[in-house]
């Protein structure tokens, strides 16, 4: 890729700054509602024993709450990547190739690790091997 190009897909400093505000709201958002979760989670399991069909509920709304937790708590840590990267100047860059993340994409998924051309590529050899490969 030519100088000129490179340049012109690499983020701006106003796009930088605007990009890791959307990544600390986002953490921010997500710490309060993990604390949230939690909380209430664990309101429902002490709560007294009931009838057969109560404990069921329970049960159902708290393992939908787990996996809520789980999914939240991922994203948290790609965030927390993502801010991290931030650091040492690399944030922005794909991992797979090292090129520059564009800025739209970025805009998406703030948290992004890879450009989309190289996602592609991951899933396309993810489905080749059967979906065996952790991505």
């Amino acid at each position: 890729m030519s100088s000129l190009k490179l340049k012109e897909k690499v983020l701006s400093i106003e796009q930088e700054k605007e990009l890791i505000e959307m990544l600390e709201t986002m953490r921010t958002e997500l710490q309060s509602k993990l604390r949230k979760r939690r909380s209430e989670t664990t309101m429902t399991a002490e709560q007294g024993p009931g009838d057969e069909a109560d404990l069921a509920s329970d049960d159902a709304e708290i393992s939908l709450e787990t996996r809520l937790m789980d999914r939240e708590a991922n994203l948290l840590r790609e965030i927390e990547r993502a801010l991290e990267k931030t650091k040492y100047g690399v944030y922005g860059i794909c991992e797979g190739t090292d090129e520059p993340i564009g800025y739209s994409r970025l805009k998406l998924r703030p948290w992004t690790r890879y450009s989309v051309i190289y996602k592609e590529e991951l899933e396309k050899e993810e489905k080749r091997s059967g979906g065996n490969e952790y991505i």
